[in-house]
C-alpha cells in the first residue's frame, strides 16, 4: 500500500501565484493577472491527493551477456551512465535488466541503486521504463548484485510516495578450480580399494617385491623367472607382490571467521570493490580445488565450517556429493566468532584433515594440536593473500608487522607440531612444488 505525502511543489506554486497578482495589481495590468489565476487553477488541480494505493513494481533479473554493439564516440559521450560500471574491464560481470512498472497516476519513480551494499546510484525514470546494469563480479560466493530503493512521484510533483522496502538480487558465484597434480595423504590408509598407494601387499598397486610362496597366494601370482632363479630345492615358489591401493578419508575444514584483502587499508572498510583478492576467494578456491582433485580420485570428503555447524556435508563421494561440495562451499561467508571459540569438528578416524585459514587467530593452531595429537595428517593451507600495505601509514605499518609476526609464529608452532602448510594465494608453479614436496611418502 502506497502512502502519499505532500511536497513543497504546491506551496512553492501559490506563493508564485501570489507574487504574479500582486504585481498585477500594482503595475495594472490584466493579463499578467490571468497568469496568476492560471497558476492558482494549476495548484489547485495538483494538491488533489492520488487515489492509487498500488505500489511502484520494481523487477530485477539476471540476464546474459550479450556481445557489446559497436557505438562511435558522439554516442559513447551522450550514453547514460550504467550501474556498476566502475571497475576493470577485464573483469567478469553480471549483466542485471531492471523493469520499472507503475500506476497511471505516477510520473516518476526515484530510484536509489545499491552495488554489491557500497556503491549507490540514482535515477529518475518515467514509467514504465528498462535499465540495464553490469556489475563487476570481484569475489566469489554468495552476494548481493543490486539493491534498488523506490519512490513514487505524482503528477506536477506535488505528492511523493514514501520508501517502499528495496528490491535486491542475490547471486552465487562459483569458485575457480586450480588443477591438482599431487595429493597428500595419510601415512597409514585404511580403504580397501582406491587410487592411492598402500604400505601393505594388496592387489592394484605398483611392485613390491618377491616373496617366498605361503599359504593364501594365489598362483597367478607365481613368478617362474624368479623361481628359476632363486629357487633352492624342488617344490621351491616364488610370488611377484605389489602394493594395495586405497582410498581416503578427506575432511575440509573451513575457518570462516574473517575476510580480509590484498589492500590492508580496506581490511577495517571491507569495501569488496577496493579489497582485491580476499581471503575467502583463496580459500572458496583451495577447498573446491582440494576437493574435486580427492572426488576424482574416488575418495569420501567431508566438510565443515567452524564458527557454525549448518553448511556441514557429511563424507561422501560420487557425483552427487561434487554438487553438494560445490554448493556449501560456494555459499560459505565469513562468521566473526567475537567471543566465541572455535568448535572441534569430528572427523573419521585416521582422515585426512584441510585446515584452511589465515591463522591471524590461535584458534585454528590449537585444533591443528589436538588433531595431530589424535593421530591424524594435518595440512594447513594457509588463505590470507599478499598484504599490498602501499597506503599506510607509519603506524599502521608498525601494527601490520606485529599482526604478520604473530602469524609467522603460529605458522612456526604448526610445523612444530606436524603439520605441513602451504600457501595457496601464489603462483601455479610454487602451488605445484609445494604441493609435491608435501605429497611425498614419509618414511613411519
Amino acid at each position: 500500500m502506497t502512502l502519499w505525502r505532500r511536497t513543497a511543489v504546491p506551496a512553492a506554486g501559490t506563493l508564485c501565484a501570489l507574487i504574479v497578482c500582486g504585481a498585477a495589481i500594482v503595475f495594472g495590468r490584466a493579463d499578467v493577472a490571468l497568469i496568476g489565476v492560471a497558476l492558482f487553477a494549476s495548484v489547485a488541480v495538483a494538491t488533489r491527493r492520488p487515489t492509487t494505493t498500488d505500489s511502484v513494481e520494481v523487477t530485477l533479473t539476471q540476464t546474459q551477456e550479450a556481445e557489446p554493439a559497436e557505438h562511435s564516440p558522439e554516442q559513447e559521450r551522450s550514453r547514460p551512465p550504467v550501474a556498476g560500471a566502475r571497475g576493470d574491464a577485464h573483469r567478469p560481470a553480471a549483466p542485471v535488466r531492471i523493469e520499472v512498472k507503475a500506476p497511471v497516476e505516477v510520473e516518476l519513480v526515484l530510484l536509489r541503486i545499491t552495488t554489491l551494499g557500497f556503491e549507490v546510484q540514482q535515477f529518475a525514470v518515467a514509467p514504465p521504463a528498462e535499465l540495464h546494469a553490469r556489475v563487476p563480479l570481484a569475489h566469489s560466493g554468495e552476494q548481493e548484485l543490486l539493491a534498488v530503493e523506490q519512490r513514487a512521484v505524482s503528477r506536477s510533483a506535488a505528492f511523493v510516495a514514501d520508501a517502499a522496502p528495496p528490491t535486491s538480487l542475490h547471486v552465487v558465484v562459483e569458485p575457480e578450480l586450480t588443477p591438482i597434480r599431487f595429493l597428500p595423504v595419510p601415512q597409514r590408509l585404511r580403504g580397501l580399494t582406491g587410487a592411492h598407494q598402500s604400505g601393505r601387499p594388496g592387489d592394484g598397486g605398483e611392485f613390491r617385491d618377491i616373496h617366498p610362496f605361503v599359504s593364501g597366494d594365489r598362483l597367478r601370482r607365481v613368478d617362474w623367472k624368479a623361481t628359476a632363479r632363486l629357487a633352492r630345492r624342488p617344490g621351491d615358489l616364488y610370488v611377484r607382490r605389489t602394493n594395495a591401493t586405497s582410498d581416503v578419508d578427506v575432511a575440509i575444514v573451513f575457518d570462516d571467521a574473517d575476510e580480509v584483502g590484498e589492500a590492508v587499508a580496506e581490511w577495517t572498510l571491507g569495501d569488496p570493490t577496493l579489497t582485491g583478492t580476499t581471503s575467502m576467494d583463496v580459500a572458496r578456491n583451495a577447498a573446491w580445488s582440494l576437493a574435486s582433485a580427492y572426488l576424482d580420485a574416488g575418495d569420501s570428503v567431508a566438510f565443515q565450517v567452524l564458527s557454525r555447524a549448518g553448511g556441514a556435508v557429511p563424507r561422501g563421494s560420487g557425483g552427487r556429493q561434487r554438487e553438494r561440495l560445490k554448493a556449501a562451499i560456494a555459499r560459505t561467508a565469513p562468521h566473526p566468532r567475537f567471543l566465541t571459540r572455535a568448535r572441534t569438528p569430528l572427523v573419521a578416524p585416521g582422515a585426512m584433515i584441510v585446515l584452511l585459514s589465515t591463522f591471524l587467530d590461535g584458534d585454528a593452531v590449537r585444533l591443528a594440536a589436538l588433531w595431530r595429537a589424535a593421530g591424524h595428517r594435518v595440512l594447513a593451507v594457509d588463505t590470507l593473500p599478499r598484504p599490498d600495505a602501499g597506503a599506510l601509514n607509519r603506524r599502521q605499518l608498525l601494527a601490520l608487522r606485529v599482526v604478520l609476526g604473530r602469524r609467522d609464529e603460529r605458522l612456526l608452532d604448526l610445523r612444530a607440531v606436524g603439520a605441513d602448510v602451504v600457501a595457496w594465494h601464489r603462483s601455479p608453479a610454487e602451488l605445484a612444488a609445494d604441493l609435491r614436496s608435501v605429497s611425498r611418502p614419509r618414511r613411519p
